[in-house]
C-alpha cells in the first residue's frame, strides 16, 4: 500500500466512527426524550438531502 491508499483508509474509518457516533447520539435523544421520532427523521432527511443520499427511517 502506497501513503494515498492508506490516507483513505484512514480517511474511511474515521468517517464510519463519526457515523456511528452520530447514530449513537441520535438514539439516545430519542430513548431520553430529547428528540421525537418524527424529528429524528426531519434531521435525517434534511441530511440525506444535502449530501444526495436515501434517508434512513429512525
Amino acid at each position: 500500500m502506497d501513503t494515498q491508499d492508506v490516507d483513505y483508509v484512514s480517511e474511511r474509518g474515521e468517517l464510519h466512527f463519526l457515523a456511528a457516533l452520530v447514530d449513537e447520539l441520535m438514539r439516545r435523544l430519542m430513548l431520553s426524550g430529547v428528540l421525537s421520532q418524527a424529528e429524528l427523521n426531519a434531521i435525517e432527511t434534511d441530511v440525506a438531502k444535502r449530501i444526495g443520499n436515501v434517508p434512513r427511517a429512525w
